[in-house]
């Protein structure tokens, strides 16, 4: 028998790509840098307009006053509402263009509100501090959802197995590389000059987006759209309904809306132990870069040695199950010693398996669905679901830190392990039912 050399297993275990895949997967992670090196550029500079602004003018709002970082929890929930409308867009460009169409209007849409925030941005106003702010999550929410649209339409469920580790790698090395163009060169070339570089990632965008859809075949387009078979659906409920109609979709809702409200306990939980166990304010800058730091290397070392070989060798479902099962472990520690270390842990936890194999396993989900799923469902998910868990969570942090104050949000973890409970539950039938998915599109492949 002939043995396998070292290298050759290292390969076949951790970069089983095939030979006519690599183009591919290399492109669509080119792609996913251009997309996350712009939002890392786009975020840094948003808060800080925000925050900045009403930090040395805070807002007087229903008699009350907001400084920076309050106001930016009021533009949370007001990124919600306006999420609803790029829900409605995101619909109508899914239902009446072609992939490669919808990805030019996207970029070409961006690319004239980054000249018109350069413009802006020379003299910011407070309603262009809101507005900046805004347009950052805009940008994520509709390119984000759009490339991972983009990534399920060209890979099927086996494929994505064996891809997703390349390509999510391509957005991990984007995110440092976004946010340390801002550290090292906001301060000396100024926002407005930034938003012009901006420019460059989405002319990139625009012809991988050609190259990559002349390469792979485009789906058909006729499978049930959840609208009755009527012609025309209102764009508002077109994916509310594909979802609601699907208890794999809904699934897929409770992995993404529980993950959202534990994520921002945790963050929430770090901020107030940063807050009170890490004197001066610079020190608490340094603080937060060092985790930082820490959950970019742990996401880059874990998409480049786990993703791939985890999804292919156990599964989605097990590769799911890494992040909760994690952030369970730091939760349980927290609450027990309210610590640095644990709420460093759990946010470090938190982060870098959510961009990195969390994310790769739960965008493979949507590889076994219709296209009208990949683009219409996927859209309502990731927009609208996304940010009203996030609300939710904000409502919730502040209510029981007004019950037990600031300085015992420990108790918050006991939210926290009752809703990863949940998230495990969820996360076993959204494995098996993709399994089975994924088996009955080989066998149709085939």
């Amino acid at each position: 028998m002939k043995k396998t050399s070292l290298s050759g297993r290292i390969r076949k275990d951790f970069f089983d790509i095939r030979r006519h895949e690599w183009p591919t997967a290399l492109l669509m992670s080119t792609f996913f840098f251009m997309v996350i090196a712009t939002f890392w550029i786009l975020k840094p500079m948003k808060r800080g307009l925000l925050v900045g602004y009403y930090q040395s003018a805070p807002l007087q709002l229903l008699g009350t006053t907001f400084s920076g970082a309050e106001v930016e929890q009021l533009a949370k929930v007001l990124n919600m509402i306006v999420v609803y409308g790029v829900v409605v867009l995101f619909t109508v460009l899914a239902r009446k263009f072609s992939r490669q169409n919808m990805n030019l209007i996207l970029c070409l849409l961006f690319s004239g509100l980054f000249v018109l925030f350069a413009n802006l941005l020379q003299a910011p106003t407070a309603g262009t501090s809101w507005s900046f702010y805004i347009l950052g999550d805009m940008f994520n929410s509709a390119l984000l959802t759009f490339f991972w649209a983009f990534s399920n339409d060209i890979f099927t469920s086996d494929q994505a197995k064996r891809t997703y580790g390349i390509v999510g790698l391509g957005g991990i090395i984007g995110g440092i590389v976004g946010s340390t163009v801002v550290a090292g060169f906001v301060g000396e070339w100024g926002r407005s000059t930034l938003l012009y570089l901006c420019l460059v990632p989405m002319a990139a965008m625009i012809v991988i987006g050609y190259i990559v859809d002349a390469r792979e075949e485009e789906t058909n387009g006729d499978e049930d759209d959840g609208c009755g078979g009527e012609k025309k659906c209102n764009a508002v409920f077109e994916g509310a309904r594909l979802v609601f109609n699907s208890r794999y979709l809904l699934a897929i809702v409770g992995l993404i809306g529980l993950y959202e409200v534990v994520s921002n306990i945790v963050d929430f939980q770090l901020s107030a132990t940063i807050a009170s166990q890490v004197a001066g304010d610079l020190n608490k800058d340094v603080y937060f870069g060092y985790v930082g730091q820490v959950t970019s290397l742990v996401s880059l070392l874990v998409q480049l040695l786990l993703t791939s070989f985890i999804m292919k060798r156990y599964g989605v479902g097990i590769a799911l199950l890494f992040l909760p099962v994690a952030i369970t472990l730091g939760t349980i520690g927290f609450l027990f010693i309210p610590s640095l270390l644990f709420a460093t842990i759990m946010s470090a936890s938190d982060n870098s398996l959510n961009y990195s194999i969390n994310q790769s396993a739960k965008e493979a989900l949507y590889t076994p669905t219709s296209k009208h799923v990949k683009y219409k469902a996927k859209a309502f998910i990731d927009m609208f679901v996304q940010r009203s868990a996030k609300v939710l969570a904000v409502a919730l942090n502040l209510t029981v830190a007004a019950f037990v104050g600031i300085s015992n949000v420990r108790w918050l973890s006991v939210v926290s392990l009752v809703i990863l409970v949940f998230w495990i539950l969820i996360v076993r039938y959204a494995g098996l039912e993709f399994k089975e998915r994924a088996s009955s599109e080989e066998i149709t492949v085939g």
